[in-house]
């Protein structure tokens, strides 16, 4: 069988509905809905906003524990819903990326998660079940994990650091749920001073070389005035510069990339208005490149 490049002009396709948004004095869970709003006006051009469908339970056991995911359904049906939604957005947006080359979910709250526990806002991993997601029914060999949430994945590592399958690149500006890389697989890097952090960022990319595709925990929560993790002199220039390096990377080594949003937190400088507009520079950025795609013939 010849695999075969193929070039797509699809739009980015981007996963999000209204279930996705609970009413909350978290940002995690209704950050969302008035970023799917700015797209639907039309902020980003060759957007398409597609609606998901909510994961299962039988799909969340590849990571989390039955009991645990028992005791979600029945504590708050709410909260389950918007997780289960914005969950299956997460998954929705593996298979996009492989069809289209990139794709995203406007999901929140993936990374922390242990398989039988909540952890630091984040109830499902979705990270992990994106990753064995593109392992086990894409068949890709080395799928790349790539984490720029203010806080270290400790969660995500928990689950999938013994995968040979996986290379974990984690830059964080809090030291928040760390974990230790025991393999050359695994890059984390905690800086201590905001002018470390594009370059760290660079030294993470280096480490995926080898990837066949990648996911992205696109975190605006190193932003300074973000409420909950931010670094002085990670300015709003820096995470947009930040965007066009990963998502340029993407492109100029033509992998496969999705992202979802990750951190984010309004603060005494930043609204819920201004905290949306920084994740629209991650929508951006995917927006305007073009990955090719492959079929088998």
């Amino acid at each position: 069988m010849e695999k075969t490049s193929i070039q797509t002009n699809e739009p980015l396709h981007v996963f999000w509905c209204e279930d996705y948004v609970v009413e909350s004095d978290i940002e995690t869970r209704r950050k969302s809905g008035p970023l799917a709003a700015l797209l639907k006006n039309g902020e980003v051009a060759n957007i398409k906003l597609v609606e998901p469908t909510p994961i299962t339970r039988t799909e969340l056991l590849t990571i989390h524990d039955p009991q645990y995911i028992d005791k979600l359904i029945t504590k708050d049906e709410n909260l389950a819903r918007s997780i289960f939604a914005s969950t299956g957005g997460v998954r929705d947006a593996v298979d996009a990326m492989f069809k289209f080359g990139k794709s995203g979910s406007l999901s929140s709250g993936l990374h922390h998660a242990k398989s039988d526990t909540e952890y630091g806002l984040c109830y499902l991993n979705g990270l992990a079940l994106a990753a064995l997601r593109a392992i086990n029914i894409h068949e890709v060999g080395n799928i790349g994990v790539l984490d720029l949430d203010a806080h270290c994945g400790g969660g995500t590592f928990t689950m999938l650091g013994d995968n040979p399958n996986v290379t974990l690149a984690d830059v964080s500006c809090n030291s928040f749920d760390s974990w230790l890389p025991n393999s050359n697989q695994h890059f984390l890097e905690v800086i201590s001073d905001g002018r470390e952090y594009l370059d760290a960022v660079k030294r993470a990319l280096v480490h995926l070389t080898n990837i066949d595709a990648l996911i992205y925990n696109a975190g605006m929560d190193p932003f300074e005035d973000d409420g909950m993790g931010g670094m002085i002199g990670i300015t709003r220039e820096v995470l947009a510069e930040r965007e066009r390096l990963v998502a340029q990377w993407c492109q100029d080594h033509q992998k496969p990339a999705m992202f979802v949003l990750a951190g984010g937190y309004c603060g005494s400088k930043l609204d819920i208005d201004g905290l949306v507009r920084m994740h629209l520079l991650t929508i951006k950025e995917f927006a305007r490149i073009q990955i090719n795609t492959a079929r088998t013939d």
